[in-house]
């Protein structure tokens, strides 16, 4: 996905969105937020000409400070997750081990794209620094009424065949906390690579 010329998440009906195996204009919902998780607002979006059970997504702000809860994607699909803007911290953690990556959207005019499949871990911190709420837009294929995404609930230890370590929870409990200083996993800063 092209940040250059990007969806207005304020006004996105009528964007055009491409994707890897789509492109058209969208139309989108009106906001909506996550019960009992704080700075997060969402938007659903789909093609106006495709399936919604074959493409679709959200847009997604999240305040700084702030991060998407944590989730398990239990059935066979792909989210492709696309930073639009903002500075994010991306977990994600795969039956190869837990992975942080740091990603900046001012280095350059391609957004960074994630794709987290079935059988594994994500989650989102939107990182202090940013002066606005980051965004991100979700693409989820199949579409996501037919996903099974789970909340995984603070402490877990397992997931499917998924061991989650409790570093993970140490790092994200520090970042609710509000230190991003210091976290006690490896960060890999994908600008170090761009």
């Amino acid at each position: 996905m092209i940040k250059e010329g990007r969806i207005d998440f304020e006004d996105p009906n009528g964007s055009e969105l491409v994707t890897e195996n789509y492109a058209g204009k969208i139309v989108t919902s009106e906001w909506r937020v996550i019960e009992g998780v704080k700075g997060i607002r969402y938007r659903e979006w789909r093609y106006e000409n495709v399936s919604a059970e074959i493409v679709d997504g959200s847009l997604f702000e999240v305040v700084p400070g702030c991060r998407t809860p944590v989730q398990y994607v239990e059935t066979n699909h792909v989210f492709d997750e696309n930073i639009q803007t903002g500075k994010f911290l991306l977990f994600l953690l795969k039956a190869d081990g837990l992975k942080v990556y740091k990603y900046d959207s001012s280095i350059e005019e391609v957004s960074f794209s994630l794709q987290v499949h079935q059988g594994e871990i994500m989650c989102f911190y939107a990182l202090k620094e940013n002066k606005e709420p980051g965004e991100m837009i979700e693409c989820e294929q199949p579409g996501f009424s037919l996903a099974n995404l789970v909340t995984v609930t603070e402490g877990t230890t397992r997931m499917g065949k998924l061991e989650i370590p409790e570093v993970f929870w140490k790092a994200l409990k520090m970042l609710d906390e509000g230190t991003e200083e210091d976290l006690p996993l490896d960060v890999f800063d994908v600008s170090d690579e761009i």
